[in-house]
């Protein structure tokens, strides 16, 4: 199996948009309550990608489990042993592969997946440092770039949820 591969995210923002625009709108009108953000290296000019597209779906606690149930109807679920405040799918026949994360607003995976990805294209030094992460991982495993990844994000932000939220 061929190794990690990563290239600038410039290179595919018009794919990345339209991917991002035609699952917005598919998941919206399904679930029209839930916001829909693109998030992920293919949201953020300049830096580096392997080139998929991730979608956040946030939705307030009430709304989890149904939103939970209509997503599994309209994609693919995965890493279902890391299901527990956060649910993701992928969409199998998508080019570029689109993933998706379902969180519920306010809480831990939530702040992860939007506060995180602001910060990130707000602060050139966080893009160079996470583009030195990806080239690092240049033909590596998936297993190791998960890693460096999750290692990546606790040691930059200590996120926390608002408990007056």
């Amino acid at each position: 199996m061929e190794g990690m591969r990563f290239f600038l995210s410039d290179l595919i923002a018009g794919k990345a948009k339209a991917a991002y625009e035609e699952h917005a709108r598919r998941i919206n009108e399904r679930l029209p309550s839930v916001e829909v953000r693109h998030v992920g290296g293919s949201s953020v000019p300049g830096l580096l990608t392997s080139g998929d597209i991730d979608l956040q779906v946030r939705v307030s606690e009430d709304e989890y489990a149904v939103a939970c149930v209509a997503l599994c109807e309209m994609y693919e679920p995965m890493y279902r042993e890391r299901w527990r405040e956060s649910a993701y799918f992928y969409a199998p026949s998508s080019d570029p592969r689109v993933e998706i994360a379902l969180t519920a607003i306010g809480n831990i995976d939530d702040l992860h997946h939007g506060e995180s990805w602001r910060r990130i294209a707000a602060d050139p030094t966080l893009i160079e440092r996470y583009n030195a992460l990806k080239r690092a991982q240049e033909g590596g495993s998936l297993e190791d770039y998960d890693a460096a990844k999750r290692e990546f994000f606790y040691g930059n932000f200590r996120l926390e949820a608002d408990p007056t939220d």
